[in-house]
Order: C-alpha cells, then sequence, then structure tokens
C-alpha cells in the first residue's frame, strides 16, 4: 500500500524522483467544434459582476505568488504573509526546458528521496492536472489560461483545510429530441458510461498528486431547456436517475450530482426523492430560478450582437437545432425552420444567463469545468469523453468503437451499417456501435466483449450462470485481440486455474517462451530479504517496464559486427490470478502506447520522441550496461510506434536492484514527460484482478507495473511469456 510518506514528490523536479503511482497524469483532449451540448449552462454570456477573478481575493499566501510557474506583478510585497493588494498572476508561456543537461543533475539527481512538498508544490500538482485536461492542451499551448489565477486560490483553500477539490459541470441534461437520427434512446449508453468514467478518472488523477483528492458535481442542466425543446420532465427525471445508477454501478465514485432545488438553496427536500415529488415541484424550481437570477432588464437580442461569446453560442444552437427539431415539426421551407431556431436559440440564451449567473453564486468554491469552447477566463474547457476527431456529447450522438478500442462520436444514423454492429446491454437496449470483426465471433459461447476505461477489453459470458469452460476458448483470437487492445481479460470461464490447462492454452496462443525455472512462473511474495532478488516477487511497488528487458543473450551486430547483450523481449504477457489482491491492492497498470501518443500535449511530437535513445545501468552483478536504445520502435505486427521505457528506480524507492535511467541524446526533461503520460489515467488501466481470471496483453504495445500490496495477502499470479 502507499504510505503517507510516499505521497511526497516536488513538480518542478526531476519526474524520476516522484514515487510510484503518484504521479501527475498529462490528460489531453480534442477540440470540440459544432455540439453545444450543455444547452449554454456554461456558455459565456455572463455579466462582470458574476466574473470571479484573483484581482478581488484577499488570501493569497506568499508562498503561492512565489511560484516559478508565475510571474507575479512587481508592486506585490514578497515578503507579505497575504495581500490586500492588486495581485495579478500571469501563466506563464509553456515551453520546452532549456535548462542544460548538467543544470539538471546538479539541481536535483533523484537518488536521494524529495523534500516533503509545501501547499504550493501541491497546488502546482493539481493544477497541473487540471491544465492537462484542458481543450487547448494538444493544440494551442499559447492559449493564456485566464481561469488559472481563480483556480489557483480556489484549490489553496481546499488544500490548506486537507479537504477535496470541488468541481461542477453542468452538463448531462437529456438525450437529443432527435431520437430517429441522431441518438439511440431516451436513456444514457456507453456513451454517457465512458464519460463518467473519464470524470471519474480526473478525480483519481487529483488524488494520484494530492491524498484527498476531488469531487465532480454533475449539475444536470435538462430542466431549464425541457419544456422549450419538447421534453418532459419525466423523461428528464429518467435519464437523471438512471445516469446516478450507472456512476453507481460502475464505482464512480467521486462524480456526484446536484438539482436545481441545490442552487435554490431549498433543502427540506431529503435524497433520494421520489418521481412523484420531482414531477410535482419540477415546474416550479425553473421558474423560481428564472426568477431570482435572470438579471432584470436582460435583452437577449442585445447581448447577442454585443457579446462575441454570446454570439457564437447563439450561433452553436442554431446548428445543433438544426437536428435536434428536425423531427418536430414540418416547415414549408428552410426559411422558416430556422427562424423557429433562432426563437428557440433566443430563449435558450435567456435560460442559460440564469443557470450559469445561479452556479456562480452558489457554487463559489468549486472549479468550473465546461464543456464546450470558451474564453476560459472563469472555467476549464474539456472534452468529456476522449474522442477522436469531431467532439459530439453523448447526448448528441451515438459511441462508435474501432476494434482498437479508439472512441469517435457520431450520429446514430451516420454509422455504416455494413461495417460495424449495433451493441445492445444486457437490458436489450441500444448501447454503441462497434466494428464489425470475426474476432468477436465465439461459436458456441455467448459472451460479451466490454471495453475497459481508458484501454483493454474484458470478455465475460452474457448468462452469469453459464459454465464455459477455458479450455474451449480460441486463444488465436483472443491474441489478435489483445495485439488490438490490451489487455484482455477473461472473467466468469472455468478450468483457468488448471495448471495442465493453463500451460496448454499458453502453446495454443503461441510459442512459449521458457526461463531459466522453466516456463511457468509464479508471481508472488518470496519473502527473500537479499537486497539482489527482484521486486517482482517482493510485495514492493515495481517500475514502469516491459517484461524481458533483463533477460540478455550476446549476440552479433550484423551492423558493426560486435558482440552486444541483447534483449530477448516476448511477446506477450498471459496471467492466472491464483489468489488476488483485495481490491485497490496490488494494482495491476497497463500504460498503451496507442493512448500515449494520442494525448501526447503540445509542443511534443511523435516525430521528435522518435530521435530520442536512452542508457540503462542497473545494479545487477552483470557488468554491461543498455546503451543507445530507442524510446519508440514500431509495433511488428502492425508497425504503429511503441513506447520501450525503463522508469528510473533508486535505492530510496526498493530493497532491491535498482536502475538509473538517462536519456543519451537529448535533455532529461523528457524523463518528467514520459512518466506522466505513461501514468495519465488517460493512457493507463489501474487494474485489480479477480479470482480466476486470464489475462492476455501484448507485450510491445503495452508498458506495465504493479503497485505495492499489503504483506501476508497471499496475492499470486501464474505468467507465462509468448511469441
Amino acid at each position: 500500500m502507499i504510505s503517507q510518506a510516499d505521497t511526497h514528490s516536488v513538480s518542478h523536479l526531476s519526474a524520476e524522483v516522484k514515487p510510484q503511482l503518484l504521479k501527475t497524469p498529462d490528460v489531453s483532449t480534442e477540440a470540440l467544434e459544432s455540439d453545444i451540448s450543455e444547452y449554454d449552462s456554461s456558455s459565456e454570456c455572463e455579466t462582470n459582476s458574476t466574473r470571479s477573478s484573483i484581482e478581488t481575493e484577499s488570501d493569497v499566501s506568499e508562498e503561492l505568488v512565489k511560484t516559478t510557474n508565475y510571474r507575479v506583478a512587481a508592486d506585490v510585497d514578497p515578503k507579505a504573509t497575504s495581500t490586500a493588494a492588486t495581485v495579478q498572476i500571469e501563466q506563464a508561456q509553456p515551453e520546452k526546458s532549456t535548462t542544460s543537461d548538467n543544470d539538471i543533475e546538479v539541481a536535483y539527481d533523484g537518488k536521494k528521496p524529495p523534500m516533503a512538498r509545501s501547499v504550493i508544490d501541491i497546488c502546482e500538482d493539481i493544477l497541473g492536472v487540471l491544465a492537462r485536461y484542458r481543450l487547448t492542451h494538444q493544440s494551442d499551448t499559447s492559449k493564456v489560461w485566464g481561469a488559472k489565477s481563480k483556480f489557483l486560490v480556489q484549490v489553496e483553500r481546499c488544500v490548506i483545510r486537507a479537504e477535496p477539490v470541488l468541481m461542477s459541470l453542468p452538463a448531462f441534461p437529456f438525450k437529443s429530441p432527435n431520437k430517429k437520427t441522431k441518438v439511440l434512446g431516451t436513456l444514457p449508453d456507453k456513451g454517457e458510461e465512458v464519460a463518467l468514467s473519464h470524470l471519474e478518472g480526473l478525480c483519481l488523477a487529483i488524488k494520484d498528486v494530492y491524498e484527498p483528492g476531488a469531487n465532480v458535481f454533475i449539475v444536470s442542466d435538462g430542466l431549464m431547456y425541457s419544456d422549450i425543446l419538447g421534453i418532459s420532465d419525466l423523461e428528464v427525471w429518467r435519464y437523471g436517475q438512471a445516469l446516478r445508477k450507472m456512476a453507481r454501478d460502475h464505482r464512480c465514485d467521486h462524480v456526484k450530482f446536484l438539482r436545481l432545488r441545490n442552487l435554490l438553496g431549498t433543502e427540506d427536500i431529503a435524497e433520494p426523492i421520489t418521481e412523484e415529488e420531482y414531477l410535482r415541484d419540477a415546474p416550479q424550481f425553473r421558474d423560481d430560478l428564472l426568477e431570482r437570477y435572470l438579471p432584470k432588464n436582460f435583452d437577449v437580442d442585445a447581448q447577442i450582437a454585443k457579446d462575441a461569446s454570446t454570439t457564437l453560442t447563439y450561433r452553436g444552437y442554431i446548428k445543433f437545432l438544426e437536428t435536434d427539431l428536425a423531427t418536430q415539426g414540418e416547415w414549408e421551407t428552410k426559411a422558416q425552420m430556422k427562424k423557429q431556431c433562432e426563437a428557440v436559440a433566443r430563449k435558450m440564451i435567456v435560460r442559460g444567463k440564469a443557470f450559469a449567473t445561479s452556479i456562480a453564486k452558489n457554487l463559489t468554491e468549486h472549479v468550473r469545468l465546461s464543456i464546450h469552447p470558451s474564453t476560459e477566463q472563469n472555467k476549464l474547457s474539456m472534452s468529456i469523453i476522449p474522442q477522436i476527431g469531431r467532439s459530439v456529447t453523448p447526448w448528441h450522438g451515438a459511441l462508435i468503437r474501432a476494434i482498437d478500442g479508439s472512441i469517435t462520436m457520431g450520429h446514430a444514423a451516420s454509422v455504416p451499417a455494413l461495417t460495424h454492429d449495433l451493441i445492445f446491454d444486457r437490458e436489450g437496449r441500444p448501447s454503441y456501435f462497434r466494428e464489425r470483426s470475426d474476432l468477436f465471433d465465439w461459436p458456441g459461447m455467448d459472451v460479451d466483449f466490454n471495453y475497459l476505461y481508458p484501454t483493454g477489453i474484458i470478455i465475460t459470458p452474457r448468462d452469469p450462470k453459464s459454465r464455459y469452460s477455458f479450455h474451449d476458448v480460441h486463444m488465436q483470437k483472443v491474441r489478435a485481440l489483445s495485439e488490438a487492445c490490451s489487455p484482455v481479460v477473461l472473467r466468469g470461464f472455468t478450468d483457468t486455474t488448471d495448471e495442465q490447462v493453463f500451460e496448454a492454452k499458453a502453446h495454443e496462443c503461441g510459442t512459449v517462451q521458457p526461463w531459466t525455472f522453466g516456463i511457468r512462473q509464479s508471481v508472488k511474495d518470496a519473502m527473500n530479504p537479499d537486497p539482489k532478488a527482484s521486486t517482482v516477487t517482493s510485495t514492493e511497488a515495481m517500475p514502469m517496464h516491459y517484461d524481458g528487458f533483463f533477460f540478455l543473450k550476446k549476440e552479433i551486430d550484423p551492423a558493426d559486427g560486435v558482440e552486444k547483450l541483447v534483449s530477448k523481449v516476448p511477446r506477450f504477457q498471459y496471467f492466472t490470478a491464483i489468489t488476488p489482491s483485495p481490491p485497490g491492492d496490488g494494482m495491476t497498470l497497463f500504460a498503451s502506447s496507442q493512448l500515449f501518443f494520442q494525448h501526447l500535449p503540445a509542443p511534443y511530437t511523435l516525430t521528435e520522441l522518435e530521435k530520442l535513445k536512452w542508457d540503462c545501468k542497473h545494479s545487477s552483478n552483470w557488468n554491461n550496461h543498455l546503451q543507445d536504445l530507442p524510446l519508440v520502435t514500431p509495433h511488428p505486427t502492425n508497425a504503429k510506434p511503441c513506447v520501450r521505457w525503463h522508469e528510473p528506480w533508486y535505492q530510496w524507492m526498493t530493497k532491491f536492484s535498482t536502475n538509473e535511467i538517462r536519456i543519451s541524446n537529448s535533455g532529461q526533461h523528457y524523463k518528467d514527460l514520459i512518466r506522466e503520460m505513461l501514468y495519465d489515467r488517460r493512457v493507463c488501466l489501474y487494474f485489480n484482478f479477480e479470482q480466476a481470471d486470464i489475462l492476455v496483453a501484448d507485450n510491445i504495445s503495452m508498458m506495465h507495473t504493479r503497485s505495492a500490496f499489503t504483506p501476508g495477502t497471499g496475492r499470486e499470479l501464474w505468467r507465462i511469456h509468448i511469441n
């Protein structure tokens, strides 16, 4: 388990000193385009009176204005513990490190434990996580994040009190009125499921750098717009209730929910409320919020004409209303339809104005999230689904999965039936589209293929009472699926811990690669105190790595005729769980190269990283060091770029073998980037084995590690390497 001492990290030091599993994730997002998915709940049509900034705050600590990540106005007294003066903290422009390699090594070499973090260190780490979720993180790093100063104050208050960081997101109203061409039904589906998992990942990413973690509060704006879009309050209720159940079922414990009544200070109706109570009070709550928070004499036409952000929001509304309302009426001309859409859009601007004001005034300590582009003066614009291409929210479209797990969103009617299958959930409701492949055809077995977040596939019998034997599983299909989207997990099958069956299925999957101890290793705590022993057979956390890195053979290099030690890296890892750890203990982490490069933040590029080479100096008794290893290599089957790396691991981190890693042909700051990306919650699956699970992972496209586990729990996995 991770102790409190393990949480000490220093954000501005080389990443190699940050302890295991407490890395600052580097999560990026796709640029949003056409769909305005909040129905104006986060539009920029705000008055100056609702805009908070650090200029109005008087409790900014000395440490918070001394951070090297900000430039501080010269008139601020650096000795003051707080100031009532105007404090202007400007965002420094992101840039690559210009510090020389020697300077980095002198400043901190990572060989000793880092110092305890200050409040400002923790706040910097939290803001770093938030910044990586910005829409502009992958594209426009020069765009100033105006809300950063405000968020700094909000985050500091939470850190000083050792409380979770609070975030609010107006979103998840109801499914589009256009059920014929845009969405799959009236209830949440796979799109909402992925979105909730993504928000949970954001909260856990903050917990990785700040133990109290974070909570995100979804404030549904459904009631604000339902009546003007032809959606009943009953439909809003059922959507919201199903969303709450989905969050519980998928253990999104840090995703919370607020209702309109929470913005009105009405607490006399206890949760959970009944459907009858909700339908009785919904119209009154909507009217009360408009009356209380809509500015008097608000002129919507003037606001649209004069405020650039409101104009953009208004135009975005018109665009999606053309498809939302397409099935609700008949218009003789396009001009008539446009006129109707414009009228509805103006009403939505008015409703959104009141809703945004209510959030600004009631959730003052919440970091404000938004799911469409904004000027980011008071909020963080993010995508709630890690999708490729044009961003569409799950209530305006359907989720589409490629075989490799990559996600796109689109209107349901636009998905080609010749190449994709419509997948239904266990209640028989349409859920998402999946690229068609015979890899999902398992004759004689009725099984579900569920993609994990953010990577991997879990295969289970559709009927839990089914007794399918692992002996009958087609291992070549498992192998192919793991090459596409690792890891592949089989759960609920019989005979998975039978030694003969387990070894026989390994041979069906490919050529088994033996080790000095044989073909199968029992991965468990050997209780061996020898410092030369491996962390693999201990209870300690392990560095991020790939298997076979230290399985060395002498070979003649055909390029120069020199004999060299070469790693004999197996293609696949193959496990069964004999005795798993308790939930949250001894997790196995799998980092996807595909997602690593998908979320690589600007200004870094794949081309740049492909040029990097690194050296490894290990504490083992062999005298040779591994040198000039490529960071990126092509996959042997599909030629996709794969990350090849071994995390630096110093003596203060372990009682066993250590290694020093150095970028051999460029700056050491790349180690920070690599580490942050490999532990990124949108790149790395944090997986807990369950009893008798089978797992196959591509050892080329994936990096992996294990968190520490509690001694005495008996955690044991069997492992075989396959080529």
